[in-house]
């Protein structure tokens, strides 16, 4: 973990669940391959922008600490997390264990207050993912105003019906990876833009989990609104058209 204040100078990295700051997580391939590195830093900048941070450094300065954090870590394939708080700049790194492997959801009852943007003061619901095996679970988020299921805490959600893929776009976070496999999805797929109510899950066999950890995975289960998958073939097509989309990134 490395952190950087404002002037430069080396700082010890805080804690970040709770702490005012926005943050994005990127994905670290061998040969210091980050796929869509300028889209991940745009979001997070825009991210500080809406919390309205007191400091937003510039893209320059980003992609310089990212840089510096690269050259300096042991870490040659993994998550690479950058913190934007008040006065200073946080990154650390992590092994991905997460990608393409079956998701057994848990139901969080959660609203977001701003929901485009990824903030590290969300502790009940980022500080809450160490509540569970990440590797293999994840919080399914239901608005209890709502009670719409729009995203999990690690991805955004795609909800399949026959040759219907149905993708919340109210109230959530605009994902990257999501945002550049939809082109792609649209040639064989029909996409619709909705947010499926929770007491709805039965009319879809499979939710796929799209993020930048885990890729493209299935959601296998939820067991509390009594819903598990009963199909792959979507999960296939998308995860192929994923790992197509990624070998043709070269950010």
């Amino acid at each position: 973990m490395h952190a950087w204040t404002i002037s430069g100078d080396p700082t010890p990295h805080p804690e970040p669940w709770g702490q005012i700051g926005a943050f994005s997580t990127l994905r670290l391939f061998p040969n210091r391959l980050i796929p869509f590195r300028c889209a991940y830093l745009a979001r997070l900048l825009e991210s500080a922008t809406l919390l309205q941070l007191p400091w937003i450094p510039e893209l320059a300065l980003l992609k310089e600490r990212l840089d510096q954090y690269l050259s300096k870590s042991a870490i040659e394939e993994g998550l690479i997390r950058i913190c934007l708080f008040e006065n200073s700049i946080g990154i650390s790194g992590r092994p991905a264990r997460s990608d393409g492997k079956p998701v057994n959801g848990r139901l969080l009852q959660y609203r977001r207050p701003i929901p485009r943007a990824k903030s590290t003061q969300e502790k009940e619901l980022y500080g809450r993912l160490s509540e569970l095996d990440i590797s293999t679970e994840d919080w399914i988020i239901n608005d209890p105003k709502e009670n719409e299921i729009r995203e999990s805490a690690t991805s955004n959600l795609i909800f399949v019906r026959g040759d219907s893929l149905i993708i919340p776009e109210k109230q959530i976070l605009p994902g990257v990876i999501l945002s550049h496999l939809l082109p792609a999805l649209a040639h064989s797929f029909r996409i619709i833009r909705a947010t499926p109510k929770a007491h709805d899950l039965s009319q879809y066999n499979e939710i796929l989990l799209c993020g930048t950890g885990r890729g493209v995975a299935p959601l296998s289960a939820l067991s509390e609104l009594n819903w598990s998958s009963s199909s792959d073939a979507v999960l296939k097509q998308v995860r192929l058209t994923y790992e197509n989309l990624l070998k043709r990134s070269d950010a």
